[in-house]
């Protein structure tokens, strides 16, 4: 009788801490980390991008101001590059073969000067558009090349770091944004639920959107709204905007809309994806560890009357 007493609180031990770990670990696939990185950057340039509206035919002229938070004195020499769109993450390369090029109808001013510690200067862009511009969008780079002086009065190259500006130039302007895709797995065990919202540009002007996706439940009921802050696309290139899904309690199935305005007439696209989110390994793991508990329960119980019984 002592065996089968100690076999059940053992056996009843194991279940709790099997449970514990099984909970644990369920928290431990929903917990969300962040990690970040501090860096130290010597120059810093502000802003970091800038928008205009030009004419045909007129200039532009703007400033980048750019600062030496380091301890070394360096030697900037500024310089335009055009730019283009690179992936789907929204970065950005510089290129020399755009179809959106600004390179030979800009100028910057001063070409060379040097940048002591805790020392600030600006940086004056010229940028003339030709008359004959039909319109759309222009992209360019103010690419600073930073040198360090060291003891023996030679340059290394240590960095080089850019501003962007995106000209919008009057005329015919199309803007056709359209959603590629709203996509999320069709079935996942917990929360979060990543979502992907692919958008292509199909116009000559770079374009900004916003908007919402709205996730219903099972009932068609609503959720949750999901922002999808402003978020610009260039011409003729893909975007991918990724968000995600969470919740304490996410069991069952579900659907997401998306909803985004873009453009000077704030014109609308949609996209609509289910999606079904179950625990099936926790949920599995339970439902085994609690049959085993009623079983073997079963079992010193039957065992206990047995024994009980006169022979």
């Amino acid at each position: 009788m002592k065996k089968i007493l100690r076999f059940k609180k053992n056996f009843l031990f194991f279940t709790a801490i099997t449970l514990v770990f099984a909970t644990s670990f369920f928290f431990y696939l929903n917990s969300n980390y962040a990690q970040g990185t501090i860096s130290s950057q010597g120059i810093e340039i502000s802003p970091p991008t800038q928008e205009f509206d030009v004419d045909p035919g007129l200039e532009k002229t703007f400033e980048v101001k750019v600062r030496n938070r380091g301890s070394n004195t360096f030697t900037m020499k500024p310089r335009i590059e055009d730019f283009t769109a690179s992936g789907e993450e929204g970065q950005v390369a510089l290129t020399n073969e755009s179809p959106y090029s600004i390179f030979s109808w800009s100028t910057v001013s001063p070409e060379l000067f040097t940048l002591k510690p805790n020392e600030s200067k600006k940086v004056t862009i010229n940028v003339k558009i030709p008359q004959r511009n039909v319109g759309g969008g222009l992209y360019g780079a103010v690419v600073f090349a930073v040198t360090a002086e060291n003891q023996k009065n030679t340059a290394t190259v240590a960095q080089e770091i850019a501003s962007l500006f995106l000209l919008r130039v009057s005329g015919p302007i199309e803007e056709k944004l359209s959603i590629l895709s709203l996509t999320a797995p069709q079935f996942t065990e917990f929360a979060p639920v990543p979502l992907k919202i692919r958008l292509f540009n199909g116009g000559n002007i770079h374009t900004k959107t916003a908007g919402i996706v709205t996730i219903n439940n099972v009932l068609g009921k609503k959720v949750t709204d999901i922002v999808i802050p402003p978020t610009n696309i260039f011409p003729q290139s893909t975007r991918t905007i990724e968000t995600s899904f969470d919740s304490d309690f996410v069991v069952g199935p579900y659907s997401a809309q998306a909803i985004l305005f873009y453009g000077t007439n704030n014109e609308s696209i949609t996209a609509f994806t289910p999606f079904f989110v179950f625990p099936v390994r926790l949920v599995a793991f339970i439902v085994v560890a609690i049959f085993l508990f009623l079983f073997v329960n079963k079992y010193v119980r039957k065992r206990k009357v047995a024994k009980q019984k006169p022979a």
